[in-house]
């Protein structure tokens, strides 16, 4: 059974046995998406985000008000650039330099999302990038998150902006959109899903993306995999011996209390080349940031096996002999110090491993093409320079500072979606 909360404009709740119906709505939505300018698209969203940033009922959520910065007209204007080069591309048939043809990034038709449930706001942004590229959704969301999900997308409503001469409205946005849920272990459902897509968005873990992308699909249909990730950061000894360090680690332990660790750009590790401060001061440190904590971000709600499983980490740590543990007297956050110079199975639960290594070079054999950031504290641009090609070409996928892990800017995962989400087509000239 599909249970369906939003289809044609209307935030109603249905029930269906296949996606046809739902795919038709979808398809006549999307149709006339794709003849609105680009420029359309990107001001009614960032009216959007004004719009959710002023609704007390939406912008408390966690991640909601980074929503709100990220739908600016210049962020999503510099997307669009960054994947389509020209924004033009998107709305017409445009020259290429020196040749005899002119290209267009038409949408691809239907985009079937597939959200994993390790973020709330998640579904949010794949559907977006649905619409930068002219495309309709039928988004497959955790009936948790379906709420947050269309109070975000209630927001559309009303929303009405002109651009060269053509009304522009929130409401043709919405039509372009299914809201579904269902049973992913009903093979039959999944199937049928998948066979109504043009284009497939997978999130998820190795299980589920080998799972969907095994599901029979059209033949032209383009795939799309965004799976497990794990992420970590590493400081150099000037980094650590600066000034700056101590502000630094406040936006680091924001960066481990987002989302609770449960983020694919989630930190879990910390890389501390050896200073003159020990692991014992720099986890002191630490835990002064993890106490500056917004009460949202320091008091989260923890699940019991979780629980069980930080308190063992906090008691394996205490009890041996080369490692230690700095922790509150509840479960608001973790510090794990020492222990073998690697990356760590995830705790979550703001559970962090600190290791010190003799250089920062010694992290580089860690990464491999599941690492997505690495948040790196190294003062010397040219050493940073280095640093990233080097760890970028083992593997890993985005290099950022402290407090910026789970910007959300493309490429995402090495990918450029919206050009992923668009077909190069070519009209030649006489």
């Amino acid at each position: 059974m599909i249970t369906c909360y939003l289809v044609n404009g209307k935030f109603e709740t249905c029930t269906c046995q296949d996606f046809e119906d739902i795919a038709g709505s979808v398809n006549s939505g999307r149709i006339n998406l794709a003849a609105m300018p680009l420029e359309g698209i990107i001001r009614i969203l960032d009216a959007l985000g004004k719009k959710i940033l002023k609704n007390p009922e939406v912008n408390s959520v966690p991640g909601v008000s980074y929503i709100s910065l990220w739908l600016r007209r210049e962020n999503l204007d510099r997307i669009c650039q960054v994947n389509y080069t020209d924004n033009r591309f998107a709305d017409r048939f445009c020259q290429q330099a020196g040749s005899h043809s002119r290209m267009m990034a038409q949408p691809r038709g239907i985009v079937c999302h597939w959200i994993a449930a390790n973020m709330p706001t998640l579904g949010f942004f794949s559907i977006v990038q649905a619409f930068l590229s002219k495309n309709g959704s039928m988004a497959k969301i955790p009936k948790e998150y379906v709420p947050l999900i269309l109070s975000l997308l209630r927001e559309l409503q009303g929303i009405i902006v002109e651009v060269e001469n053509t009304k522009c409205t929130g409401e043709t946005l919405l039509k372009a959109i299914a809201i579904v849920v269902f049973e992913g272990r009903s093979a039959d459902i999944s199937e049928k899903f998948s066979r109504s897509a043009d284009c497939r968005i997978v999130f998820g873990g190795s299980e589920a993306i080998h799972a969907i992308t095994r599901l029979p699909c059209r033949d032209h249909c383009e795939t799309i995999v965004f799976g497990p990730k794990y992420s970590f950061a590493a400081f150099d000894r000037e980094y650590t011996e600066s000034e700056g360090f101590k502000k630094s680690l406040d936006l680091f332990a924001r960066d481990i209390a987002v989302f609770n660790q449960m983020a694919c750009s989630s930190p879990h590790v910390l890389f501390l080349e050896k200073s003159r401060f020990s692991m014992e001061t720099i986890a002191a440190l630490l835990a002064e940031a993890f106490e500056r904590l917004p009460p949202a971000l320091r008091l989260q709600n923890i699940p019991v096996s979780l629980s069980a499983k930080i308190i063992n980490e906090r008691a394996i740590y205490r009890l041996a002999e080369d490692k230690n543990c700095v922790a509150p007297a509840d479960l608001g956050w973790t510090i794990l110090i020492g222990g073998r110079p690697g990356l760590e199975e995830p705790v979550q639960g703001k559970c962090i491993f600190i290791k010190e290594v003799k250089a920062l070079d010694d992290v580089i054999p860690q990464v491999n093409h599941k690492i997505q950031a690495i948040a790196i504290g190294i003062s010397d641009p040219e050493k940073r320079k280095v640093f990233a090609q080097q760890v970028t070409a083992r593997g890993a996928d985005r290099i950022v500072i402290p407090g910026t892990m789970h910007d959300f800017i493309l490429p995402w995962d090495g990918i450029m979606t919206l050009n992923r989400l668009v077909r190069w087509v070519v009209l030649r000239d006489a």
